[in-house]
């Protein structure tokens, strides 16, 4: 990992408002995630806080209905990012989702650096609705947690939109259980920040538990998105389905981290992974990193990953049309981007979130 610089006045302002402990400790010693740290090499948040105000700033939560509880958590999470969230805030917000149930939760940070926990079960048998709204203002930090909790045989629907925060710092990282029967179909659309994190974590119990995973994403110049989501199937029989397409102008980068790890009590684990990436001009930017990790050996498990720009052909043809070269692309980006979305069976949230997507093709076009 290398060694890490002397913390900066962020940093040293974050660690000093922890109590003394293991916590204050790490962040001492190590700082905030950065680039010599392997799962963060393409998004440094280290370097994009550097000059950030060293001030506390203030998250607001406008739910659609009252959290059920605020109360202490029961184990403290492993990451770093959670941790902090959970040890800069007083309680984590539970909500107890009921049958039928569309929760909303729109999140918005200030200036200054903000955090929040916050919890979601779904009970056994129970289907719901999870959506979430992700923004920061200029010179703003919020570093959100997120807990869900499937019982066995519940359905969540889970939508996350991302706004554009040209000069915010966004992390948002959610822990998911998946227990057996239980099926889980998220999807999320997201347009980047000074620098913006989606960091996805499921425990996949298999025993007939499905998850299908789906996100589009397209940054302007001067945003920065990255989506990562780690997979871990460890009981037999589930099935795992992900496709992740995104876009990138000149001067924008996007970001894909997929992982499915299967440990050798998953036998049968059916999953597949897809990322697809379009560079809308020279100095666009897409990395992607997907991996299997395997350990059973009665599996059916593949990972697919393609870069690329518009095709000249069929900008040509759309040209024939009568089409402008920048409407021409844009109606191509669109038809490629629209398919994760496509999948969200309700049409009022999926015309919403395409509208939203066409509307930010137009802006740079």
């Amino acid at each position: 990992m290398g060694m890490v610089p002397q913390l900066s006045a962020f940093e040293a302002a974050l660690a000093a408002s922890l109590p003394t402990g293991e916590l204050r400790a790490a962040l001492e010693t190590a700082g905030l995630p950065h680039r010599r740290i392997e799962a963060w090499k393409w998004s440094d948040l280290r370097a994009a806080l550097a000059k950030a105000p060293a001030r506390a700033g203030m998250l607001s939560v406008n739910a659609s209905r009252k959290a059920d509880e605020i109360t202490t958590l029961d184990r403290q999470p492993d990451l770093l990012m959670p941790r902090l969230a959970a040890g800069l805030t007083e309680g984590c917000s539970v909500y107890e989702l009921e049958d039928g149930e569309s929760l909303s939760l729109d999140f918005e940070g200030s200036e200054g650096a903000s955090h929040h926990i916050a919890a979601v079960n779904v009970p056994a048998g129970v289907s719901a609705t999870l959506h979430e709204r992700y923004r920061v203002v200029a010179g703003g930090f919020a570093n959100i947690a997120l807990r869900i909790v499937l019982g066995e045989g519940a359905a969540l629907t889970r939508i996350v939109e991302q706004d554009a925060s040209p000069n915010g710092v966004l992390v948002v990282t959610t822990g998911i259980d998946l227990s057996p029967r239980a099926k889980l179909h998220q999807t999320t659309l997201g347009f980047g920040a000074k620098l913006a994190r989606l960091e996805t974590h499921i425990t996949h119990a298999g025993e007939g538990a499905q998850l299908v995973l789906g996100g589009s994403y397209l940054v302007a110049s001067g945003l920065h998105l990255d989506q990562t989501g780690i997979v871990r199937h460890t009981g037999p029989s589930g099935a795992t389905r992900e496709l992740f397409k995104g876009a990138a102008a000149k001067g924008g980068r996007g970001v894909f981290q997929g992982k499915i790890h299967v440990e050798q009590a998953a036998q049968k684990t059916d999953a597949q992974m897809n990322h697809r990436g379009l560079l809308l001009g020279d100095g666009a930017e897409i990395y992607a990193k997907p991996e299997l990790e395997i350990y059973a050996d009665d599996v059916v498990c593949a990972h697919g990953n393609a870069l690329g720009a518009v095709d000249d052909e069929a900008l040509f043809y759309m040209r024939q049309r009568g089409l402008s070269e920048a409407r021409a692309r844009a109606v191509l980006t669109r038809s490629f981007l629209a398919e994760p979305l496509d999948a969200i069976e309700d049409e009022t949230v999926r015309e919403a979130l395409l509208a939203r997507l066409d509307a930010a093709l137009e802006a740079v076009s």
